[in-house]
């Protein structure tokens, strides 16, 4: 009687087990996987850009300081960066259509469930939001022992487990890098962490043998790092990890193309390459990045005709460091910044910056000029937000990073369509 109970309940188990595998089976849908990481009770109940977020702490991001959220506010972006070539530490850089940002995050490993093009919502309530060295951050509290000074630090994993949801990929948003030949084509406020490609450059210290981040004491490191110069940039460095896969991996000689996160430390920018594919031969020609609106070059310089901003970089930033160059030209952009004491009556010139569109994506910057045509400056000569042009007969690539008029060789030429 017992041998039948167990025959019977054998054959039950092999009849069950074949009615599992008949038929076709359905595949597991990407919301199941996502679904392993973080919190996936948030929502989006205060959703926010990440510009909208770097202007709400603009104070605290500039003093590098911190403040934290009090109320349910989220971003919503896609990765860009994150630790999987050793060179990122303890964080991931996200951007949306406005903006990136830096999340720092003390855990290991965070190219698994955060690589490169994956979406994510990030909800910010009782995170903070700060700055160091102006570079802005979210995460949590971090006391020096050493100076006893608060600023933003590394939240424990346990904290970002509940502050974050993967996401599916996010429309009109990708991971294409932002192509420049200069920096200083780039708002360092606006643009600093987004992904970016320096187009045709050298670094000043490659000899085919000279690696990037050595630990032997031959080059001075700042937090086991190494900042490398780019040949005529005083305003950019590329800064590599002792601990990145490609540490001592030899820089290339001869012009290329570097990609990776710019951020910053104050007032320079900070190349944080991925990866070692991230520096390739310079590719010339048109690029496939995500030029930001208002860098196509275009006129030709005339009155009739004015060159735009992007055209004007283009044309001093071919020059050779610090050599005047006389020749005539016209350029017409919007005024994006004045300086403190840009407006000088007292010595009858004025400086400021002009860019191709009001969000200062690219910007040219005209130093001591003359007031309408050739006057006197007033006061109230230009203010933020003008169509200008400018007419310059001198020009200069100043340390070869910063494109500019001549003092006194340049004077406005209209402001608003006015000539008087």
């Amino acid at each position: 009687m017992k041998t039948r109970f167990f025959s019977i309940l054998a054959l039950a188990s092999l009849l069950t087990a074949t009615s599992c595998m008949d038929g076709d089976w359905d595949a597991p849908s990407p919301e199941v996987g996502m679904a392993a990481y973080g919190n996936q009770y948030l929502d989006t109940t205060n959703l926010i850009t990440v510009a909208q977020l770097k202007q709400q702490f603009s104070s605290e991001i500039s003093n590098s300081s911190l403040k934290q959220v009090t109320k349910a506010t989220q971003i919503q972006g896609v990765v860009i960066g994150n630790d999987e070539g050793g060179n990122i530490y303890n964080s991931i850089y996200i951007k949306d259509a406005t903006g990136a940002i830096a999340v720092s995050i003390s855990q290991a490993g965070l190219f698994g469930p955060f690589s490169v093009g994956q979406s994510v919502l990030i909800e910010l309530k009782d995170l903070y939001v700060g700055g160091y060295g102006k570079q802005p951050q979210i995460g949590t509290t971090y006391t020096s022992p050493t100076t006893g000074r608060t600023s933003v630090g590394r939240m424990s994993r346990v904290v970002w487990q509940l502050h974050y949801k993967l996401i599916n990929p996010i429309s009109g948003l990708d991971v294409k890098p932002v192509v420049v030949k200069n920096m200083s084509q780039l708002n360092i406020d606006n643009d600093c962490g987004q992904l970016v490609t320096l187009r045709g450059v050298e670094l000043a210290e490659a000899n085919d043998t000279a690696v990037f981040a050595p630990s032997d004491g031959s080059v001075a490191l700042t937090s086991n790092c190494a900042n490398r110069s780019v040949k005529g940039m005083t305003d950019v460095v590329v800064r590599t990890s002792t601990y990145a896969d490609f540490a001592n991996k030899p820089m290339p000689t001869g012009r290329v193309d570097i990609t990776g996160i710019a951020s910053r430390y104050n007032n320079t920018w900070q190349i944080l390459m991925r990866s070692e594919n991230d520096i390739q031969p310079a590719k010339d020609g048109d690029d496939d990045g995500d030029t930001p609106a208002g860098f196509v070059a275009s006129g030709t310089g005339t009155q009739a005709d004015p060159f735009n901003v992007q055209a004007i970089i283009d044309y001093v930033s071919a020059l050779s460091a610090d050599t005047d160059t006389n020749q005539d030209y016209y350029v017409k952009g919007i005024v994006t910044e004045i300086p403190n004491n840009g407006i000088s009556t007292d010595y009858n010139n004025v400086t400021f910056y002009i860019s191709d569109s009001a969000d200062g994506g690219n910007k040219f910057y005209v130093y001591r000029a003359n007031g309408l045509n050739g006057g006197a400056v007033t006061a109230d000569v230009v203010k933020v937000g003008d169509e200008v042009v400018i007419f310059g007969s001198t020009w200069v690539n100043y340390k070869g990073n910063t494109p500019e008029t001549k003092q006194g060789k340049a004077y406005i030429y209209s402001v608003n369509g006015k000539t008087e």
